[in-house]
């Protein structure tokens, strides 16, 4: 796998390889933070997709410092967005 500092470089250069090797790293540990909040693990890989569509919107006009701190607040927001969607229907629906 890469170093965090290529991948980052991989998004600035808008290379899709970002993605691959980003997924490669840390695909396991974004579903496992994000299954931990949503609880399913169908849900779990939307989050993680989701924060690798995130990243590739941020990366250019964002340089994280730490890229594994950037993508653990960003799968952990979209677990959370997800959680509360979840949550608001089952409310919705009593």
């Amino acid at each position: 796998a890469l170093d965090d500092n290529r991948i980052v470089e991989l998004f600035l250069m808008r290379d899709e390889k970002a993605i691959e090797e980003t997924a490669q790293k840390y695909g396991k540990r974004l579903r496992s933070l994000s299954r931990g909040i949503v609880g399913d693990a169908l849900t779990a890989e939307e989050c993680e997709n989701d924060t690798y569509l995130a990243l590739w919107n941020a990366i250019p006009s964002t340089r994280p410092n730490s890229f594994s701190a950037f993508l653990s607040t960003v799968v952990r927001n979209k677990a959370l967005d997800q959680y509360k969607r979840k949550s608001g229907e089952t409310e919705n629906v009593n």
